[in-house]
């Protein structure tokens, strides 16, 4: 698209993203007339740009320039984004691609698709892969909360995807691309094409990708569960021999087989050792999990008089992904009746050599193969609408009626998994018949069908006829369904000011959300080894009615410091069938002071409405062989306080019972009584274009967000703590005690959490471009800097708040996995940024990038506490900081360095309208810096895998 002079400069500078340049789109021949459009962040249609808010746009041109091949990818490296999900998870995994603006969580940022929300999953995120990178026209991302123009989830931001619709002619694009290392292989084909005509136009595209996995043990790093520490004393206790306990001897130490043993007499097994006898896990894990798409999408539009028309647009995507885990294991504990794996191998079982039950037993079954985990989720998306302009009382009005439909359906596949029940008699008594095998039973009273499980043998010893018989693989599906029918009004100018027009946007929309998480009948029933428990089915639906009205007014023109000065009002109603109503507005100053320099300032209210899992989901019951610390018990140390032995005696808990006898079955579940979240931001934003200097723009925002009443899950000893420390009934309500009044089940429940989460800082944005002698030069750079992240009021670490927990303080700049309340989640660096130089001469061009990751402080405690297991203090080295106190409390740490991946790409358009692209990212092989906490790979999910990626393309257009 085309614009011209300082306001052309102004508007880039606020639509800077990636370290990307604005140069190929304003050199697209198809876009030279600018009429009045509607951008991210406000419903107003207007041709200036220059919005309210902070906001990054990309253009087609840019996102091919990137060398990635799914918006996710794209999206995922904003440097206001945290640490997300994506294909280097595969252990927790599911697929699903996610952003996570601000590091707020994958609920609090909303999607639109050509400005209509996009379908969410039933835990609120949405699957940016289910739409491909080949429609896409550009991408808005608004850093801003927005909830008084777009309703819920716009907490942290918007992101605003653009579809290709009015164009004219084809395009084939080609794609290959793999590593150094000669795997992660990732193929694209996409197709578009688009015809016009006086009163009509049609658009469509089909694309298909697959992205090949990258094994964990492909690379060092990642070969091992954590890279530089014993591996023996490191890996996984379940290995492919089994650990057991004999019905004499209840508590470990384990027996084991002895290698070389076949495990047909006592004396063929000595004690396991959990500092040696492990299992390492990591190489047949995925370090890169393959994904494939397929696509389809069309789009068509009919003018039936110049101020009215019709369109409509359909989207098909059908996304198949895969996660691969080590071999899957058994576990049996008859220790803990209520556990459904309560089962011991008999004394009469035919492979048992002791002569007495086995009460405890757990095996890698490496016999059959690793775990696989195979999504199928088809989007289905249907969107009709009409839109036109009127006239009246001399002023122009534009409005729009729109309805879209969303559906998506998931079927996930797994295993394989042994079925308790077949297990049971599988390791139950059994015999030998004439020819000498086992059978189930007895010779009286065989079991037919069942086969007999050795347990006892060497790896290798389960037959594929036992594995057979035990095995049952699952399948769980999902559904999602999005219903919107809404309806607006706008005009650029209502009334005449002092400064300018009033231009308003009104309308009022309706949606129904639904959702649903079947699960397969052997996980509901608890009958699934290894996982344990129960899990019910998830299913529920919420409607919505809201209406909105947004107004721009210009204050002030043309005078002394004051070349504009606009004022801009928002506010939303939202009434939800399930809890009620909540209005949310918004207040933004725009202050032009001279040509050179604009100044912005906001104030924005904001919510999150529950999503269905939060609201719905079924009871899911964990293993009862562990539980929260019963604040009860005499025994603990310190004791209970008076007031806490007299709440307890209230309630009827004996005076002396005895927690250490307890078996607490843990139950989770949704919560239909959750309340929305609410946030208020704040933001102060100055814009830079210095007349003297032509081609620079440059802006620097502050912005200040704190999230209130966040959903999260307490955790079953906050529960427990709750009704008899801090006397809160509601609390008492989710716990059942037995006969004994020991703890028997204690159910967590999500809650809107007490306190918040308040998250300070920076974004900064500059763009130079100039002709020179040797070409056309662009510089652009991108950062956010993140100065504050913690509890709301920036209390120092360890201070009491007001709910009676502990603050961490500002965790800015360091590795918080146990941060997960509020959905929050990984990472928080201090400093993203994406720097990028750009050269263009003719039929040539090439760019240089450079992704920079500041450094981070983790948590080593876990190193520290090996090393005085091993007795090994030279491992305590590992840590940078090992004897680091925080609170007179130990509080090892480690300093993660940062890194920096830089990207080289080169092009060339051919005189047959083709082009050819090569390009590497990570191209100087920079390895991602081990992280001593990261849950696997030893380095953050968020870096390159190691090794180059090289890519090729070919785009040919006719």
């Amino acid at each position: 698209m085309k614009h011209t002079s300082v306001r052309c400069r102004r508007s880039c500078a606020l639509c800077l993203a990636l370290a990307f340049t604005c140069a190929r789109a304003q050199e697209t021949p198809d876009a030279q007339v600018l009429g009045t459009i509607e951008v991210v962040g406000s419903h107003i249609r207007a041709i200036d740009l220059q919005t309210q808010h902070p906001m990054l746009i990309l253009d087609r041109a840019q996102i091919e320039r990137s060398g990635l091949t799914s918006i996710s990818d794209v999206v995922q490296g904003l440097s206001a984004n945290g640490s997300t999900l994506n294909r280097n998870i595969n252990n927790g995994g599911n697929g699903e691609q996610l952003v996570n603006l601000r590091s707020l969580g994958f609920n609090r940022t909303l999607v639109l698709l050509d400005g209509n929300r996009f379908v969410s999953d039933i835990g609120g995120a949405v699957d940016l892969s289910a739409i491909p990178v080949g429609v896409v026209e550009r991408v808005e991302v608004l850093l801003d909360s927005a909830s008084a123009i777009y309703g819920s989830d716009a907490i942290a931001g918007v992101i605003n995807i653009v579809t290709r619709q009015n164009h004219s002619g084809g395009q084939l694009d080609l794609y290959h691309a793999q590593t150094d290392y000669d795997d992660g292989r990732r193929r694209k084909v996409d197709l578009g094409f688009g015809r016009k005509g006086e009163h009509w136009s049609a658009s469509g595209g089909a694309e298909w990708s697959r992205d090949d996995a990258i094994f964990a043990g492909n690379r060092v790093i990642s070969a091992v569960p954590n890279f530089g520490l014993p591996l023996d004393a490191t890996g996984s206790p379940t290995t492919p021999f089994t650990r057991f306990l004999l019905a004499s001897h209840p508590r470990p130490p384990y027996l084991r087989l002895i290698d070389g043993r076949g495990g047909t007499s006592p004396a063929d097994f000595r004690n396991f050792n959990p500092l040696a006898d492990t299992y390492n896990y990591a190489p047949l894990n995925y370090l890169q999990t393959p994904q494939t798409r397929r696509a389809v999408f069309a789009h068509a539009r009919y003018e039936f008089s110049p101020r009215l028309a019709f369109a409509a647009d359909a989207l098909f995507t059908r996304r198949g992904s895969t996660q691969q885990m080590a071999p899957p294991l058994i576990r049996l504990d008859a220790r803990f009746p209520s556990d459904p794996a309560a089962i011991p191998i008999a004394a009469g079982n035919a492979y048992n050599p002791f002569g007495e039950p086995i009460i405890a037993a757990n095996r890698r079954l490496v016999e059959g193969g690793p775990r696989i985990f195979e999504q199928t989720a088809d989007t289905r998306r249907l969107h009709a609408g009409l839109d036109g302009a009127f006239d009246l009382f001399h002023r122009n009005f534009s409005w729009a009626v729109d309805a879209t439909v969303t559906r998506v359906a998931e079927r996930e596949h797994t295993g394989p998994y042994a079925d308790n029940r077949k297990l049971a008699l599988a390791l139950g008594p059994s015999f030998r018949d004439a020819g000498g095998l086992p059978r189930c039973g007895a010779p009286d009273a065989p079991i037919d069908g069942c086969v007999s499980l050795d347990l006892f043998g060497p790896p290798g010893s389960i037959t594929p006829a036992m594995l057979a018989y035990v095995d049952a693989p699952e399948t769980n599906r999902q559904r999602d369904g999005s219903h919107v029918l809404d309806a607006h009004v706008s005009s650029p100018g209502l009334l005449v000011l002092p400064g300018g027009a009033l231009a308003f946007a009104a309308g009022v929309d309706h949606r129904r959300e639904s959702g649903a998480a079947i699960e397969d009948p052997l996980r509901a029933s608890g009958n699934e080894n290894g996982n344990g428990g129960t899990a019910d089915s998830t299913s529920g639906a919420y409607s919505i009615t809201e209406a909105y009205l947004e107004l721009d007014a210009g204050l002030l023109a043309d005078k002394p410091f004051a070349r504009k000065l606009d004022l801009t009002v928002g506010t939303r109603h939202s009434r939800y069938s399930n809890f009620g109503g909540t209005t949310n507005s918004q207040f933004g100053l725009r202050w032009e002071i001279v040509d050179d320099v604009l100044v912005r300032a906001n104030y924005a209210q904001g919510f999150r409405a529950p999503a269905i899992f939060e609201l719905f989901q079924g009871a899911a019951t964990g293993i009862g062989n562990a539980g929260p610390d019963d604040p009860c018990d005499p025994r603990n140390e310190p004791p209970p306080t008076p007031a806490v032995s007299a709440r307890c005696a209230a309630l009827g808990v004996p005076a002396n019972v005895d927690s250490t006898q307890e078996l607490t079955r843990p139950i989770s579940r949704g919560n239909p009584r959750l309340q929305p979240e609410i946030s208020r931001s704040r933001g102060v934003g100055l814009v830079f274009t210095p007349g003297w200097i032509e081609g620079l723009d440059a802006n620097l925002d502050w912005y200040d967000l704190r999230l209130y009443k966040a959903i999260g899950d307490t955790g079953l000893q906050a529960v427990v703590d709750d009704c008899y420390r801090r006397n809160r009934d509601v609390a008492c309500a989710q716990i059942t005690r037995a006969a004994d009044g020991t703890l028997a089940q204690v159910i967590d429940l999500p809650q809107n959490l007490a306190g918040g989460i308040e998250t300070e800082g920076y974004d900064f944005a500059l763009r130079y471009r100039r002709a020179m002698p040797v070409g056309r030069i662009g510089v652009y750079w991108t950062l956010n800097y993140v100065d504050y992240f913690g509890e709301i009021g920036k209390p120092g670490p360890g201070t009491l708040l007001a709910d009676g927990s502990i603050a961490t303080g500002n965790i800015a700049g360091t590795h918080a996995p146990s941060a997960d309340s509020g959905g929050l989640f990984g990472v928080i660096w201090r400093v993203r940024s994406q720097l990028q130089l750009v050269w263009e001469n003719g039929a040539f061009g090439a760019s240089i990038t450079t992704r920079y990751f500041s450094d981070i402080d983790e948590d080593c405690s876990g190193v520290t506490d090996l090393a005085a297991r091993l007795h090994d203090p030279s491992l305590r080295m590992l840590c940078t900081a090992p004897d680091h106190v925080i609170g007179g409390a130990a509080a090892p740490q480690n300093h993660v360095p940062s890194v920096t991946f830089t990207d080289l790409e080169g092009s060339w358009e051919a005189p047959w309208h083709g082009r050819f692209t090569l390009g590497a990212r990570n191209a100087f092989g920079r390895s991602p810096p081990v992280a001593r906490s990261a849950l696997f790979n030893s380095f953050f999910p968020d870096y390159d895998a190691p090794g180059r990626f090289f890519y090729a393309s070919y785009q040919q257009r006719f």
